[in-house]
């Protein structure tokens, strides 16, 4: 072969496989390139689940946190409404404000909880209802009962007289009267015990309450006994509020991750 043509030849076979070897190498350079951004993508898409993750669990953590504290402060008023006057506005009037308070933070509670919570949040919303709806219906008649009774109890004559009335007038088949719902003037069966009532220091509310069932033959005692329990029926109430807040606590650590070392 011409050496002119064999050098051309060769001369084009190192220029084809430099060409070659160009594009190969982009090729691969290209290939770690796209390599290198996946793996960011990659990176960068792990890094926000971690953080959606965090967020989440920092947000359950947060309306536990504020549930389990309202329901506290919530049985707390309720409890004082057992040792309140009978027209004490302000504790009830409080009582109201934390219960609404609760309210809020269970609904919170609610839309963020994990699935294995849910149970034991509602176990504590119906306790704190409940607790709030009996004190609410049953703590101003027993703190009247239990006045009046303590007065008895101490030898204090007027008190005496009173429960005396109250009897007299069931056994005579007094009409019913209720002046807390607008019963309108007294019957002339009222005026004895009405005199006796006032003559007790007791509070105006407090009378009012005695002479609602007062002629109420079987009723008066259901309800006597009904409101003297009511102090066993909110310790009970409170017995059962700590075992509902000891089950959310646990499920809440457990569905966390906080149980551990």
């Amino acid at each position: 072969m011409d050496t002119q043509i064999t050098v051309a030849l060769i001369g084009a076979a190192g220029v084809g496989g430099t060409i070659a070897g160009a594009i190969v190498g982009a090729r691969i350079q290209a290939n770690g390139g796209h390599a290198q951004a996946q793996a960011a993508r990659d990176a960068a898409e792990t890094a926000a689940q971690a953080g959606r993750r965090q967020a989440l669990h920092d947000l359950r953590w947060t309306t536990m946190t504020a549930l389990l504290r309202a329901a506290g402060e919530s049985m707390e008023a309720t409890g004082r409404l057992y040792l309140a006057a009978a027209d004490a506005h302000a504790e009830r009037a409080e009582a109201e404000r934390v219960l609404h308070g609760f309210r809020l933070a269970y609904a919170e509670a609610e839309l963020a909880a994990a699935p294995g919570i849910r149970e034991e949040i509602a176990a504590v919303g119906q306790v704190v209802r409940t607790a709030h709806y009996l004190a609410r219906m049953r703590a101003p008649a027993e703190r009247a009962w239990r006045v009046l009774d303590d007065l008895c109890r101490e030898g204090d004559a007027a008190a005496v007289d009173a429960k005396g009335a109250l009897a007299r007038l069931r056994a005579a088949g007094a009409p019913l009267w209720n002046p807390s719902v607008g019963g309108g003037d007294p019957p002339p069966e009222y005026d004895e015990v009405i005199a006796a009532l006032n003559a007790v220091p007791l509070e105006r509310a407090q009378v009012r309450l005695l002479l609602g069932v007062a002629a109420v033959p079987l009723e008066y005692e259901r309800r006597r006994e009904s409101v003297v329990n009511a102090r066993r029926d909110w310790a009970e109430q409170n017995y059962r509020y700590q075992e509902a807040r000891q089950g959310l606590i646990g499920a809440a650590r457990r569905v966390l991750g906080t149980d551990g070392p």
